[in-house]
């Protein structure tokens, strides 16, 4: 997903673009965050998360509820899920080569509206008499 909103330039090269599915997806991972690290049993009990506010369906002045909700009407039903749901490999997987995740059309959309490749190239060391510029 791409913030056009201006409250999130600030973190706008700190994102992984994703698909709606995945934002979706990268919304429970970071919400069950403490539950999987078993520092509580329920993600509304760590005082340092947007979860409660997110519950409550009301922003807190640091918490802008609204995107969210929009695309989850009912934010509890984030929260009924495994938090170690195998699912969360791909995530973990993007944010970590700084990839985008989601569907082949997302992905084709994202290297058009930045006007180069977004997906892995080929590993390893380029043939002899490559250009620096050549992709292989």
């Amino acid at each position: 997903m791409f913030f056009e909103d201006a409250d999130y330039d600030l973190y706008r090269d700190l994102l992984v673009a994703m698909d709606e599915e995945h934002l979706m997806a990268a919304a429970r991972y970071v919400a069950l965050n403490p539950v999987r690290a078993r520092v509580v049993s329920r993600a509304q009990d760590w005082p340092h998360s947007s979860v409660r506010a997110h519950l409550a369906g009301k922003g807190d002045g640091l918490v802008h509820v609204r995107p969210l909700l929009d695309r989850a009407t009912r934010f509890a039903d984030l929260l009924e899920t495994d938090p170690d749901d195998p699912g969360f490999a791909a995530l973990r997987r993007s944010e970590l080569i700084g990839r985008p995740l989601g569907s082949a059309q997302f992905v084709a959309s994202v290297e058009r509206r930045l006007g180069r490749s977004v997906t892995p190239g080929r590993r390893g060391r380029k043939p002899k008499g490559a250009a620096a510029g050549d992709t292989v």
